[in-house]
């Protein structure tokens, strides 16, 4: 037997419990992107439910671009203890994803970035649904241009620098530069933590 196979097939075998273990334990990839693979679905199907109204749309299009993001942080965060299956927890944060969205745009009468060529989507805190739009862009180039590493240009530049407004999956900003799906995650949030301390918005 070919060892891609033994290893594909140890792979289909592994609980969820397992695959989350290795995540939290090692930050391990492969039970990462499996989680994802399998759990993908429910993701979906709860955005389709809780933002299935036409003026939902762009809001939407925000949430299932975090998609591997929700997934890789409610795996950080289960605790088994509770005896509540994955799927269940998952499906819970999504929902609460999702209405705190809602809320924030109730709220705010949809003060966020999305009529010009420097279109930024709010961070994983959506931070910039509660703040000026020009200030947060301000803010945030300002932070950029001061930024050393230069992951973290990259990472930016990637997640945000489309031509249709649609953020770039982090599997694919992974894979470009041969990091980690969690790794690119947790660079990217460091930088807007920074920015968030930087205007005074925490």
């Amino acid at each position: 037997m070919e060892k891609g196979n033994t290893s594909n097939r140890i792979r289909e075998v592994q609980s969820d419990l397992t695959l989350i273990s290795k995540i939290q334990d090692g930050n391990d990839q492969e039970s990462l992107l499996e989680l994802i693979d399998r759990h993908s679905g429910i993701f979906h199907s709860m955005v389709n439910h809780f933002m299935s109204h036409p003026q939902n749309t762009l809001d939407k299009s925000y949430i299932v671009g975090e998609k591997d993001s929700t997934i890789y942080h409610s795996a950080l965060n289960y605790d088994p203890d509770r005896n509540t299956k994955f799927s269940t927890h998952l499906a819970n944060q999504t929902k609460w994803k999702c209405l705190n969205v809602l809320n924030k745009k109730k709220k705010n009468k949809e003060v966020f970035i999305d009529d010009d060529s420097t279109y930024i989507e709010p961070s994983c805190d959506s931070f910039i649904y509660d703040i000026n739009k020009e200030e947060a862009l301000s803010v945030f180039e300002k932070c950029l241009q001061k930024e050393k590493d230069q992951r973290v240009k990259k990472i930016v530049d990637m997640r945000y620098g489309t031509d249709n407004n649609k953020l770039t999956p982090w599997r694919f900003i992974a894979k470009e530069l041969n990091m980690s799906i969690q790794g690119c995650i947790n660079i990217h949030n460091r930088f807007i933590n920074k920015v968030k301390k930087e205007g005074n918005y925490v």
